[in-house]
C-alpha cells in the first residue's frame, strides 16, 4: 500500500480550514493559497490541472505535497 507524502495531510488541513465545506475550490482560489498567481498555476501545472478551472482539495494536496 503507498505511503502519504509527508505534507499531503498538512496541506489537506490547511486547504479545509481556508476553505470549509466545499469539496472544489477554483485556480484562482489556489493561487491566492499558495501566493502566486492564477498564471503561475497555469504554468507549473498544466499537466496535472490540464485546463480544469476547478480542482479537488484532496488532488490539489496531493499535488501540491510532492
Amino acid at each position: 500500500m503507498p505511503r502519504e507524502r509527508d505534507m499531503y495531510r498538512d496541506l489537506l488541513e490547511r486547504l479545509d480550514q481556508t476553505y470549509p465545506g466545499r469539496e472544489w475550490i477554483t485556480r484562482k482560489e489556489l493561487a491566492a493559497f499558495l501566493g502566486v498567481s492564477a498564471q503561475t498555476i497555469s504554468n507549473r501545472y498544466s499537466r496535472v490541472f490540464p485546463a480544469r478551472q476547478r480542482v479537488t482539495k484532496v488532488h490539489a494536496a496531493r499535488v501540491l505535497s510532492q
